[in-house]
């Protein structure tokens, strides 16, 4: 997997053209979206970025990045984040492009070193091994690779993830709620957490949410008030975007992508409907795990439900791209810990980790080659994202482990 990946990302930018790889797409990926928002806030038009036209593409960041790139540009990557978050981008706005990009790549790994370092520091499996091999390990999950490859801002989000569960395990509540709410940028992946803290009612840590999520809301009505009307006008049909011809819904794999993918072409309603059941099962199901266990009590199976709550939670987020699926290196590493400390059955638990690896891998190649086979025989036909059962399913069988077992008393 490595090797396919990484000779196939080498040769397609060793052959550029311009700014434009062997595979025709943008060198930099996602971080063209990200230095449009730079850019627009530099020149003070940010508000600009987020008109749309009948068919919802952005006209405005077309052009800049037709400027920018090449006019024999195909697709483009719009910028959908909320006006506040430019803020981040526009110091590499201001850069030229591609040194703009590089700097992006390094700061990113670079968080991705402190993240991982942070969780070594939590658990105790993990300090058997060195920082870099930890850090190779993350790379032989196809999602990091993918993180990689598309320059997307998956590592900050989970070292957001990383921190929330770290100062929650210390009783730090409130640090952990601020921490959660600066995912304010994409918030649908603070669902599941949010929801666990509500239902344990642990109020320092929704005091601090509510604290950094404001803060986050002032700054872009303070500085931006009219990108930030802007982005609350538009952003109610995103979610046209993502199911629209333009848009690599293959690349999906929530419970919303899976759906309109399983079914849109049979009946939109389906696939909504389709959606909200999925996503209204699990948030029982989650809060019926929350429900029988006490916080804190049995630390391990504290881990455990906190491991289930970060599975099930990515897949409520309507976006979720396959680099997203990075996200779920925390539960993996987390799951791993409880088994090799002796404290969890090993077999089932790493069978499903074993499974849901080779499936993030496999699951949108198979999703491309469905729909090929349909656009090639025109057969309207349903497309089966194969990771989204794999991963809920992975989460059940945790689910079900604890729900067989009994609290224990942590001394």
């Amino acid at each position: 997997m490595l090797s396919l990946t990484g000779g196939y990302y080498l040769y397609t930018h060793i052959n550029l053209t311009g700014l434009v790889t062997g595979s025709g797409s943008v060198l930099g990926g996602d971080f063209l979206a990200f230095y449009t928002g730079g850019a627009f806030l530099n020149q003070d038009i940010l508000q600009e970025i987020y008109s749309i036209n009948s068919g919802l593409l952005f006209p405005q960041q077309i052009d800049f990045q037709t400027s920018l790139i090449s006019k024999d540009l195909d697709g483009y990557a719009p910028f959908l984040n909320p006006p506040f978050m430019a803020f981040i981008y526009s110091p590499f706005a201001k850069l030229p492009y591609v040194y703009g990009f590089i700097i992006w790549q390094v700061c990113n790994f670079l968080v991705l070193l402190i993240t991982v370092n942070l969780l070594r520091q939590e658990l105790v499996f993990l300090q058997r091994f060195p920082l870099y091999k930890l850090i190779g390990c993350c790379f032989l999950f196809y999602p990091t690779l993918g993180w990689f490859m598309h320059a997307q801002a998956t590592p900050i989000i989970l070292l957001i993830y990383v921190l929330s569960y770290k100062y929650l395990r210390h009783d730090h509540d409130f640090k952990a709620g601020f921490c959660l709410g600066l995912i304010a940028f994409k918030p649908q992946l603070a669902i599941a957490l949010a929801i666990v803290l509500i239902l344990k009612w642990r109020w320092q840590a929704l005091l601090g949410g509510i604290l950094s999520v404001s803060l986050c809301l002032a700054s872009g009505f303070i500085f931006l008030p009219d990108a930030m009307i802007a982005y609350m006008e538009v952003s109610p049909q995103f979610l046209d975007l993502l199911r629209s011809s333009n848009y690599p819904t293959w690349g999906i794999h929530s419970f919303f992508g899976f759906s309109v993918l399983l079914l849109d072409d049979i009946s939109t309603f389906a696939s909504n409907l389709s959606t909200y059941i999925a996503s209204g099962c699990t948030i029982l199901l989650l809060c019926f795990l929350w429900h029988k266990s006490a916080w804190k009590k049995d630390l391990n199976r504290w881990d455990l439900a906190m491991a289930i709550t970060f599975i099930w939670g990515v897949l409520l987020s309507p976006h979720l791209y396959y680099y997203d699926l990075m996200l779920l290196l925390l539960p993996a590493a987390i799951i791993i810990n409880s088994i090799e400390t002796g404290r969890t059955d090993s077999t089932t638990m790493l069978f499903w980790i074993a499974i849901t690896w080779a499936v993030c891998f496999m699951s949108g190649f198979i999703s491309i080659g469905q729909i090929l086979m349909h656009d090639t025989y025109q057969i309207i036909a349903p497309t089966l994202q194969l990771s989204t059962p794999i991963i809920f399913l992975w989460g059940l069988s945790i689910f079900r482990y604890l729900i067989k077992k009994k609290e224990q008393i942590t001394i």
